[in-house]
């Protein structure tokens, strides 16, 4: 029996559903080798990494807790003598995260614009940013001086009006400082 002219547009359609996981893998393969391409020749110097970390408002500690899940917290920070310092309360989650296991991650980034001008399809759309992932070593500053010099540097990158103001001993000595020896780092930009 002839098959009727809406039976092979069924069978058609069919054809080209069973077809569509095909193409739609492979321009996502395609578009996933460029971006990994891209992560491998879109590095920052190490000169861009230190300028990033000094522009930088806001970094993100991630740490391992106790329960096996990682915790991200944003926190002000300043680099200085190849480290990342952090200020905070003595006490809580992020100071028992870092007891119980120092290996941490620190990541900051800028986000410039979306690359958008000419794209017709939506997966096109790039993003134009600098971005810096460290590892490193995180640990409670116990030194007085230590402390009281990255206090010092963080007023003098956030609160400069307030530089040639005394902190008084008891506030240095009630306050957490993180220190992050860094062992490694990786910067990426898109333009």
């Amino acid at each position: 029996m002839p098959l009727r002219d809406s039976s092979w547009r069924a069978i058609f359609g069919l054809l080209c559903l069973a077809s569509f996981p095909i193409l739609a893998t492979y321009h996502f393969r395609e578009r996933m080798a460029k971006m990994q391409h891209r992560t491998k020749t879109h590095l920052l110097t190490k000169e861009e990494i230190k300028e990033a970390l000094n522009l930088a408002q806001v970094g993100r500690i991630g740490i391992v807790c106790s329960d096996g899940f990682p915790y991200v917290l944003p926190l002000h920070f300043v680099y200085a003598d190849e480290k990342i310092y952090l200020h905070g309360l003595p006490k809580g989650k992020k100071i028992e995260g870092i007891k119980q296991n120092p290996n941490v991650c620190f990541e900051i980034d800028q986000m410039v614009s979306l690359l958008k001008e000419g794209v017709e399809n939506p997966c096109d759309v790039n993003t134009e940013f600098n971005s810096v992932i460290l590892q490193g070593k995180a640990s409670l500053v116990g030194d007085f001086e230590e402390k009281k010099s990255a206090l010092k540097r963080i007023v003098e990158k956030f609160t400069p009006l307030l530089i040639n103001q005394e902190i008084p001993d008891k506030m240095i000595q009630g306050t957490a400082i993180i220190r992050i020896d860094i062992l490694n780092s990786t910067g990426r930009y898109y333009r």
